[in-house]
Formats: structure tokens, sequence, C-alpha cells
């Protein structure tokens, strides 16, 4: 019999995901996830939430044990291909993601970068755009300063493009293609 480990609390998955929803809606904004199980992480709680047997994922830095695959149920797959790709921010991106076509630009990939914190650190951004009321400033530490680099150049082509989701040991952060961002 197959042993899976809960990822998050009881009733808690629909709350994840109006989080998310929440997070997308309002670019830059830090969103705590605290209803994640001990001994799980942010990000699989977040990949719990968004993907099925329907979906593909990458997971190019090997951040997912062998174990949280199945919990998963998504298909492995590479990085241009995948519908999800898990990625550690401290390494520069060294893929070139699904971008979606013009008919159906949804077709495109949505990142889930690990960070080490998105309260404090180097890296400082300026969040503008739709869901932001002025701007938004987010302090990210553990992210390679080419995801911002490459974000700007896969989403110059609006409306192909990706979305972004930072995560850390207890917050997300969402970056879609509709928000401009630019580093202070």
């Amino acid at each position: 019999m197959l042993n899976l480990e809960p990822i998050w609390e009881a009733d808690t998955q629909q709350t994840q995901y109006r989080m998310l929803l929440d997070a997308m809606s309002r670019p830059g904004c830090r969103y705590p996830l605290s209803h994640v199980s001990e001994g799980a992480t942010v990000a699989l709680s977040i990949l719990a939430t968004l993907l099925d047997a329907e979906v593909t994922l990458a997971d190019p830095h090997n951040l997912l044990r062998d174990k949280d695959w199945p919990m998963l149920q998504a298909k492995s797959c590479t990085e241009k291909q995948a519908d999800y790709i898990l990625c550690d921010g401290k390494r520069a991106p060294g893929f070139q993601p699904k971008m979606g076509t013009l008919p159906s630009p949804e077709l495109s990939a949505t990142l889930i970068v690990v960070v080490d914190s998105l309260s404090s650190g180097d890296t400082h951004l300026q969040v503008t755009g739709p869901g932001v009321e002025r701007s938004n400033a987010i302090d990210i530490n553990g992210l390679s300063a080419e995801w911002i680099v490459m974000r700007e150049d896969w989403n110059c082509a609006f409306p192909l493009g990706v979305d972004m989701i930072f995560v850390d040991c207890t917050h997300i952060v969402a970056l879609p293609r509709t928000a401009k961002v630019e580093v202070m």
C-alpha cells in the first residue's frame, strides 16, 4: 500500500488555492501559507494544490523527492514542454519554458521559483501593472539576477509569456506575465 504523507492540514487545500488566486491578482504582495503540515514545503503544497494527472511538471533542479511524485500525480517532462516548472532561484534558468501561442496564450508554463526569503534580501524589485494600486516592493534573498532578465525576455511578446510564483519557507509572491518588474 502506498503511504503518502499529508502536505496540508484538513480543509486547507481550498484556502491554499484562494491564497494563490489572491497572489496572482495582486502581483508583488506577499501571502502567508501557514497551514502547511510539518515536514512539507510551501512549494510542494502549491504544486499539490495546482497539479493533477492532466498536467505536466518539470523539476530541472531536482527539488522534489522521489516519494513526492506519486502524490502530485503530474506527468514528468522536459522544461520546454512542462505546464509547471519547479526551480531553484539561486540557479540561473538554463531552459526555455513553453510560452503559449497567440490563439492559446494560456498554454504557457507557470514557474514556481524557490528562494530563501521573500521579506528581506539583496534583490529589490518594484512591481506595477494590473492589480497593483501604485507599486509593490519585494525584497528577495536567494534569487539569481538572471531570473528577472529572463522573465523580461520571456514576457516581451505579450500575451505570450510565463507566470511566476516565488516561494520561501512560509510565503508566496506571484508575478503574472501582466506585471511590470523593475530592479531597484
